[in-house]
C-alpha cells in the first residue's frame, strides 16, 4: 500500500520535472507543455487522503529532479514560477474559490515573485529591460538567419526588428501577465477534466459559453486606452500594459461568444478547433473577437440579460 503510494508520487512529480525541462529541451512545442507542469501535482493531490502532505512531497520531488537534472538555478525558476502557483491553485481550490478568483491570484503571485527575483538578478529595471531586449535580439537574428538562407528576407529588416523589439520590451510586463493567467487557466482546465466535480468538490467550470467579464472591467478599458495618449512615458508606459491585460480579458469573452454560436450551430470538434487556432495566431482576426466581447456588453449577442422592463412595456404598448 505505502510502496503504491510513494510510486505515484514519484511518477506525478517525474512528469511535472519533465513537462517543465521539456520547456528548453523542445522548440515551440516544449514551451506549451512547460506550461502545463502543475497538472500532474493538482491531480496527484486534490480529491485524496491527506492532500495537504502529498502536494507538498509532491513539490519538494519535482524540485529535486529538477535541480539534480537542470541545476540550482532550473530549480529555483520553477519553485518561484511554477510551485507557487501550483501552492496557489491548490489552497483556492481546497477553498473552492471561483475560477476567476483563482486565476487572477496565482498569476498576481507568480508575476511578483518571478518580477522580483529577475530585478534582483539584474540589479535594476534598465538593466533588465537591456538584459530581456538583447536575449529578444538573439533570438530574432537567428529567426533572419533563417529566413535569409530559403530567400525570404524582408526589406528593412534591420529598421522593422528594433521598432519590434522596443514594443516588445515595453509591454513584457503586460505579456507576462497574460502568460501566467493563460498557465493558471490551462492547468485548472487539465485538473478540472481529470478529476471533475467529484474530484474537487464543487463546480468549477459551469457554463464557459455564456461566461462574460464584469461590467465594470469595462471602465479599466478606457481608462488603459486612454492612459495611451498621455504625454508622460511612464504613465503611457503603465497604460499600455493594462490595456494589453484587459483586451486580453475581452478576448476571453469573444471566445465565449464564438463557443456558444458553435454549439448552437453544433459544429464539428475538428472545425472548431481549426478555428480557434486560426483566431490566436491571426491579429485582425483575434482583433475582431475582443471587439466582439467588448460590444457584447451592449449588444448582447447570446441574449444572456433579461430583458427590460421599459422594453416590456414599450411592446405591451405597441
Amino acid at each position: 500500500m505505502y510502496l503504491n503510494a510513494a510510486l505515484s508520487l514519484i511518477r506525478a512529480a517525474a512528469l511535472s520535472a519533465a513537462l517543465f525541462l521539456s520547456g528548453s529541451l523542445v522548440p515551440i512545442v516544449g514551451a506549451v507543455l512547460m506550461l502545463c507542469a502543475p497538472a500532474p501535482l493538482l491531480i496527484g493531490s486534490l480529491g485524496r487522503p491527506r492532500a495537504g502532505w502529498r502536494i507538498a512531497a509532491l513539490l519538494a520531488l519535482t524540485l529535486a529532479m529538477v535541480g539534480l537534472l537542470a541545476g540550482p538555478w532550473q530549480g529555483l525558476g520553477f519553485l518561484l514560477g511554477f510551485g507557487l502557483a501550483t501552492v496557489v491553485i491548490f489552497v483556492l481550490l481546497r477553498r473552492q474559490s471561483p475560477f476567476e478568483v483563482i486565476v487572477l491570484a496565482a498569476s498576481a503571485a507568480t508575476l511578483a515573485a518571478l518580477s522580483v527575483a529577475l530585478l534582483i538578478w539584474a540589479g535594476s529595471p534598465v538593466a533588465l529591460a537591456t538584459e530581456i531586449r538583447n536575449t529578444l535580439a538573439l533570438a530574432t537574428s537567428h529567426v533572419n538567419e533563417f529566413y535569409q538562407k530559403l530567400g525570404l528576407s524582408l526589406a528593412d529588416s534591420q529598421g522593422l526588428n528594433a521598432r519590434v523589439l522596443d514594443m516588445t520590451v515595453s509591454l513584457i510586463p503586460g505579456l507576462g501577465a497574460v502568460a501566467a493567467a493563460a498557465m493558471v487557466l490551462l492547468n485548472l482546465a487539465l485538473t478540472w477534466r481529470w478529476l471533475g466535480r467529484s474530484g474537487l468538490g464543487y463546480q468549477l467550470f459551469g457554463g464557459l459559453t455564456k461566461w462574460r467579464a464584469p461590467e465594470w472591467v469595462i471602465w479599466l478599458l478606457l481608462a488603459t486606452g486612454f492612459g495611451l495618449f498621455l504625454p508622460t512615458a511612464g504613465l503611457k508606459l503603465a497604460a499600455g500594459n493594462g490595456f494589453l491585460f484587459v483586451s486580453a480579458i475581452y478576448f476571453c469573452q469573444g471566445l465565449a461568444i464564438m463557443a456558444y454560436y458553435f454549439r448552437v450551430l453544433s459544429m464539428p470538434m475538428v472545425a472548431r478547433g481549426m478555428i480557434y487556432l486560426i483566431t490566436l495566431i491571426q491579429p485582425v482576426l483575434a482583433a475582431l473577437v475582443c471587439l466582439a466581447g467588448v460590444f457584447d456588453m451592449w449588444i448582447d449577442f447570446r441574449r444572456l440579460k433579461p430583458p427590460s422592463q421599459e422594453a416590456g412595456s414599450l411592446d405591451d404598448f405597441l
